[in-house]
């Protein structure tokens, strides 16, 4: 029986309403100072590492059988032609458009890689209500979008699609370089300014642990140390540097009961606890600020957004990690003892590398197969490949992996879940399957990760901003979404013809898998886009072009996919699929 037009449109335009409605949530939550940068970043990596996986796991061993191995296949070809396809319409709107030159490798990964993550499952999770679809056929569709997803991390991150956002940026020599006055000094000639500036006695040789120096100058009361912070912490001013911007030129003494007896002890120990006293000082100081206090000040922007993920100086060289402050004149890194080795330094780095979504670089790359035995390490491509096999680490791949392989194995499936194709095993006391309970443990967790991902991409859309535009980049930005709103979406109704065409999949069985195709067409651009630039852009960058073209190019096109992508879902039901 074929259902009214009218339904069927209700039906494709219903989970745009859900969907925005917690995008919009995410929204307010941002300008709120709720959904601070910090919190952002932290549910992001809480996504990415726990999450996203759990839920990866839990629909493809569910969904996947052995024989949708061929399944399998069509996306992983489906996905390489679709970011082919937008790979070339932004190279001819870059070549043929005004575009800037520092955004010619953003401009194509954003036409080239989309948002296949929260938005297909959040739609087809809406659908799945038994009008159009039933829920078996939506946690089926589910599975295809996270097998898209699996393929966009390996066109990213493995096969470094990042790179292109990367090439953009060209960094400053020592000439042209922006210097601070304290930045010029070197850690000792700092210590010894510091020592200078101090009215101490022959006795108290060793520097001595400060109170927290408030703004109120002229007091130097118990009570004035405990006022809060400047103002400038909530300005966007990282809070450690504010607490020690606050402390220049200023003497407060204080004798600690402690003191002699650190005078007779050996040199590490006093070392020791001069490193704990700075840590712990400079510690009480930030945590003066909490969470809640900013809530009162102006809502966080693109530039905290910035000063967050930039993992460069001004340079292109890493970041000093906030560790390494310095803190009464000295640097921790030259005050610690029993430095990590350079082992440690590779764990450290691969974590960040698989717990976060911004943190990688083309040294990286470089860095890859660095414990390798030299004659190794000379073949071409070496390092490369060692990249390539360091980021399929990452949860979501890992758990993509170890998912296919244990829904491709039917007695292995069996001890997950109970299917039709799935061998009879003996089952827990409870008569379900013997590993069950991880089932009940990453659908428990995964359900989380959609609204959650929602939820981010409107806090991040919250804190962007239009800027400045290079002249004419406007034109540019909305033709671009417009092919790639508009006109790819009938590329991938065209695709989806030609495999029914050609034989390989067919209306009556593989109905949800063209759907998941068709709607990956056209989908916006991926939002770790924003995160990419960030993270190559120096906290200190004069020129913000890259991220500027970025925000708009990205905010304008939300709107266009309340409308475009509700159109498409709706002619694909009634001419492609004709329900």
């Amino acid at each position: 029986m074929s259902v009214p037009l009218g339904p069927v449109i209700w039906a494709s335009f219903k989970p745009i309403i859900k969907i925005y409605l917690i995008i919009g949530t995410g929204f307010m939550l941002a300008r709120m100072g709720i959904l601070s940068v910090e919190t952002t970043r932290s549910i992001s990596d809480l996504v990415l590492t726990v999450l996203l996986p759990c839920l990866s796991f839990n629909k493809i061993v569910a969904n996947i059988e052995g024989k949708d191995i061929k399944t399998v296949g069509i996306i992983c070809l489906s996905s390489v032609i679709l970011f082919a396809t937008g790979f070339f319409f932004a190279y001819v709107v870059r070549r043929t458009m005004p575009v800037p030159r520092q955004w010619y490798g953003g401009i194509l990964a954003g036409g080239m890689f989309p948002n296949i993550s929260d938005l297909p499952i959040a739609y087809l999770q809406t659908m799945d209500q038994g009008f159009l679809f039933t829920e078996e056929e939506g946690e089926k569709g589910v599975a295809c979008v996270i097998i898209f997803l699996a393929m966009f991390l390996i066109c990213v991150f493995n096969l470094g699609g990042f790179r292109l956002v990367e090439s953009d940026f060209h960094y400053k020599d020592e000439e042209s370089a922006v210097h601070d006055i304290e930045d010029d000094m070197e850690p000792s000639e700092q210590a010894l300014s510091t020592e200078s500036s101090s009215d101490t006695g022959p006795k108290e040789t060793m520097p001595k642990p400060e109170k927290a120096v408030t703004k109120h100058s002229g007091s130097n009361s118990e009570g004035n140390s405990e006022e809060s912070l400047p103002t400038s912490v909530l300005d966007g001013q990282s809070p450690s540097r504010a607490s020690l911007s606050t402390q220049t030129g200023q003497n407060v003494d204080q004798n600690y009961p402690d003191a002699p007896m650190m005078r007779n002890q050996p040199i590490a120990y006093t070392e020791e606890n001069q490193l704990s006293h700075r840590l712990s000082r400079s510690s009480s100081v930030v945590t003066t600020v909490r969470s809640i206090d900013l809530r009162d000040g102006p809502p966080q922007n693109i530039n905290n957004l910035i000063r967050e993920y930039s993992n460069v100086d001004q340079y292109g060289h890493p970041r000093r990690s906030s560790l390494t402050s310095y803190v009464d004149g000295a640097s921790l890194r030259h005050s610690l003892r029993g430095l990590p080795s350079a082992e440690e330094n590779r764990n450290s780095t691969l974590t960040k590398i698989l717990t976060s979504d911004a943190t990688v670089s083309k040294h990286d790359i470089e860095a890859s197969g660095g414990s390798l035995p030299k004659w190794l390490k000379k073949i071409p491509l070496t390092s490369f490949v060692v990249f390539f096999l360091k980021n399929c680490l990452r949860p979501c791949s890992m758990a993509v992996i170890l998912a296919l392989i244990v829904a491709f194995i039917p007695w292995v499936k069996a001890l997950f879940v109970t299917t039709e194709s799935t061998p009879k095993l003996s089952q827990a006391p409870d008569n379900a399957p013997a590993l069950s309970f991880l089932m009940d443990f990453t659908g428990y967790l995964g359900a989380a990760s959609v609204p959650f991902g929602l939820l981010l991409l409107g806090a991040t859309l919250g804190r962007l901003k239009i800027g400045k535009l290079y002249p004419g980049f406007w034109k540019s930005a909305v033709v671009l979404v417009i092919l790639k709103m508009c006109v790819m979406p009938i590329f991938g109704v065209l695709w989806c013809d030609r495999l029914v065409k050609a034989g390989w999949v067919n209306w009556e069985d593989d109905k949800m898998l063209l759907f998941v195709i068709a709607i990956d067409w056209g989908l916006p651009t991926m939002t770790t886009l924003i995160y990419f630039t960030a993270s190559y852009t120096p906290p200190d960058a004069e020129d913000t072009t890259q991220i500027e073209c970025t925000s708009f190019f990205l905010m304008i096109q939300y709107p266009v996919m309340a409308v475009s992508l509700p159109f498409l879902v709706s002619y694909f039901l009634k001419v492609q699929m004709k329900v």
